[in-house]
Formats: C-alpha cells, structure tokens, sequence
C-alpha cells in the first residue's frame, strides 16, 4: 500500500518497508510513548480530559476526508501520506486530546490493524475497534479558516487583509493598522468609531478634522 496505487505495477523495494515502520513507530511513541531502559513506556503525550482546539479538529478532519477518499479510490498510497502529516502535526502540539487520538486510530485501522488494535487497547477500551464506525469527516472543519476582509476608512474602500473567520474586532482593526496601504490612513487619526462585521467588513470612521485634503 505505502509504494503506489495497487492498479500499478511496482519494483520490489525495501526503503518502502523501512517507511512504514519508521511511521508507526512514530505513532507508537506519539500516543504510548518511549521505552525506558525498565521496559517500561514513558507516557506520551495523549490528554484524557482535554479538549481539542479547532486547529486540532482542522486537521484531523482534513485527514479523514483525505483518506476516505483514497481508500475508496484505492490509492492506498496517498492516504497513508496524509495520516503522515497529520502526525508531524500532532508532534507539534503541547497536548493531544484523547477524542482525537482515539479517531485517528480508527482511521489507521485498515492499513494496519493489529498496531491499530492494541493502540485502542492501551487508550481504555475493553471491546475491538472493528465494531467501530469509521470516522465520517465534518463539514465545517474542512472549510479555510481565513477570509479577505475589505477595510473602509470613512466608508471608501482603502484595502484588504487577511483575518481569521472568528477574528475580533479590535484584531481586526490591529491588523489593518500593521497594513502598509492601510496605516497611512489611520497613523495619528483619531477614531470617531468602526463598524466591524464579522468574516464582512471593517469600517473606520475617522474625527472629520483629521481627514487630510489628499486622502478624500
């Protein structure tokens, strides 16, 4: 599965296999974790209580509806490499929330069932993970998280910038004064008010006496 597409036909290679292992070893120690020199496993970084940030929730449902669509287009392949960057993501997080591990392993399952079991195993569960639903990607997860916000000054239209979908209004603001086109229409003004609408539009009205000739 990890060396191609199985409609295609593929020189015996052994740096395919050495791959793999080194992948789930790599998910091994990310929801298990280390050996010690007792035999024993450090814990990993799997968070019981904790709950998953929409970042994390991004990219796992970007990894679900990447290798849902592989499977069912049997390129094997493929959906192993985006369970591969789900897990350089994972890495990176301070904490992993158990819901996320917990459906990532299942998302593992077919390409590589018994690691897959004994993982769902050691996160609690008494009962095999083949009487599980395989994970169905959300929607809303999928979608960019950022958006073009026009920025107005007095009503006219002076730029752009780029803001989270659930960017604040006074972040809003901070960006388009950070903005080089912008900032020139807001240094040293005073703000009568903004009108802020959100994933819309930003609005700066500005003190009529501080609207100099050449920016009319």
């Amino acid at each position: 599965m990890f060396m191609g597409p199985f409609r295609d036909s593929k020189t015996w290679n052994t740096s395919g296999i050495e791959g793999v292992n080194r992948f789930l070893a790599r998910v091994w120690r990310l929801i298990v974790g280390s050996p010690s020199p007792d035999g024993k496993f450090k814990d990993g970084t799997v968070n019981l209580d904790g709950k998953p940030s929409v970042e994390q929730l991004r990219c796992l449902h970007r990894c679900i509806d990447k290798v849902t669509g592989e499977i069912e287009g049997t390129r094997f392949n493929t959906g192993i490499s985006a369970m591969m960057e789900f897990i350089n993501a994972a890495y990176k997080w301070d904490k992993l929330p158990k819901s996320i591990v917990e459906t990532f392993v299942l998302l593992l399952s077919p390409y590589a069932p018994h690691v897959a079991e004994e993982l769902w195993s050691r996160l609690g569960h008494t009962t095999s993970l083949a009487y599980e639903p395989f994970p169905k990607a959300n929607p809303t997860y999928l979608k960019e998280s950022t958006v073009v916000l026009p920025v107005q000054i007095n009503g006219k239209t002076r730029g752009t910038i780029q803001v989270e979908e659930a960017c604040t209004e006074e972040d809003a603001f901070q960006l388009a004064s950070l903005d080089l086109k912008l900032s020139k229409f807001l240094a040293g003004k005073s703000i009568k008010k903004r009108i802020y609408v959100p994933g819309k539009i930003l609005n700066v009205i500005l003190e009529t006496q501080n609207i100099e000739v050449g920016q009319r």
